[in-house]
């Protein structure tokens, strides 16, 4: 079943005034993305599409420097209109994929920008591991969100900070768990001032500012740093994509030139971390002193997050550039190559009249408009996409 855009915005602005038209235009933009999932889809003619990317680029404030750009930008995301129609008969409604703000990115491009380098699972010195089960029952849901332990969605914008937000929303729960009031700390401080490398295991691994890293490493950092900043006193920056507000950092002194590859070829140092970090603004009594991986057992996994709170995740998200909501349990997806780091705040079971899914919840750092309210849903049980290979957490000073 096919929707006409052009049906659908006409119908809606026949009632107001123009102030009111822009309201609809925005709403139709949404609800056609609801209503184009499942059995339906997104028209696939040229001026259908024109139209509908005219609305995108109004609801996602998308402004091009030039006609030429604007027109690559649209190929792009007519081709993708015809991309998330194949998915959504793929996959037949299980998993739902939409039009969102990566709409006018190719495949490639977002490998390149969001995603980070693909990398193999660390392995970690067996010291590092907690295997043991805890003898808890599972309960069939849980979630941290729930329970008041999970700061609000975030958004890296355009870089591939997605480590740092991972790590440093483990530390936030952690924070919160040791019955201090919820506190957004500072990504941009992690991303910024670390620049970690670890040479144990069978590979080298290091943090690499807007071009990816790891949760772990991140720890290792606040631990040598002595605490955090707020959010708030030290904002990020480096992701917003020439929005208000963007910084053009610097390497973190230490930058491996070997694992990282080259810097951004413009940076500006005093809005880098030595100009900017200020350790009398740490949260007073904010300390990490260590950090612990997890067993890849699922249930083991679901037992520790109940003591322990939101966990670190990473895993390959290629497939979810486009995700809308639903089960994700895509086709083809790696459990060895990793290119995303999220978090784990809870499970749940979903159930019809045919099957049974057991899901992990994961919270994402591409914004609120993304998938479900800045969450998205992975089935749970099988390892689906590696989400269980790099598991860790911070551990606090006790107050």
């Amino acid at each position: 079943m096919s929707t006409n855009i052009n049906t659908l915005v006409t119908k809606k602005m026949n009632f107001g005034t123009k102030r009111a038209m822009a309201s609809y235009a925005v709403w139709a933009l949404i609800s056609f993305a609801v209503l184009s999932l499942g059995s339906c889809r997104y028209a696939e003619d040229e001026d259908s599409a024109r139209n509908l990317f005219k609305l995108w680029q109004k609801e996602y404030e998308v402004q091009y420097d030039s006609y030429l750009q604007a027109e690559e930008k649209f190929h792009v995301f007519w081709d993708n209109i015809k991309y998330i129609n194949n998915l959504n008969k793929e996959y037949s409604g299980e998993t739902e994929f939409a039009l969102n703000h990566f709409a006018a990115m190719t495949t490639k491009e977002f490998k390149q920008k969001i995603l980070m380098p693909k990398r193999q699972p660390p392995v970690f010195d067996e010291s590092r591991y907690i295997r043991d089960r805890l003898g808890r029952d599972i309960p069939d849901s849980f979630d941290w969100v729930e329970k008041g332990r999970v700061t609000p969605v975030k958004d890296q914008g355009d870089v591939g900070t997605c480590w740092a937000f991972s790590a440093v929303e483990n530390i936030e729960g952690q924070w919160i768990a040791a019955g201090q009031k919820m506190t957004n700390l500072s990504v941009e401080q992690v991303v910024e001032c670390d620049s970690n490398v670890d040479h144990s295991g069978n590979s080298t691994h290091a943090d690499c500012g807007v071009f990816g890293g790891w949760p772990y490493l991140a720890y290792q950092y606040v631990m040598k740093a002595g605490g955090m900043e707020t959010g708030e006193d030290y904002s990020y920056c480096c992701g917003l994509g020439g929005k208000p507000g963007t910084c053009s950092i610097c390497p973190a002194a230490g930058y491996n030139w070997t694992l990282c590859g080259d810097p951004t070829w413009f940076c500006n140092m005093t809005q880098s971390c030595g100009a900017k970090i200020n350790p009398k603004k740490f949260v007073p009594g904010l300390k990490v002193v260590d950090w612990k991986a997890i067993d890849e057992d699922e249930n083991t996994i679901a037992e520790q997050m109940m003591t322990i709170g939101p966990l670190s995740v990473a895993m390959d998200a290629t497939l979810l550039q486009h995700y809308h909501k639903g089960v994700f349990d895509p086709i083809f997806c790696s459990k060895t190559a990793l290119d995303h780091a999220v978090l784990l705040v809870g499970w749940g079971v979903e159930k019809d009249l045919f099957s049974t899914k057991p899901y992990w919840r994961v919270k994402n750092s591409w914004g609120a408009k993304w998938g479900e309210n800045g969450y998205f849903r992975m089935l749970r049980g099988s390892g689906i996409c590696g989400i269980n290979t790099a598991v860790t957490t911070a551990v606090l000073q006790k107050p």
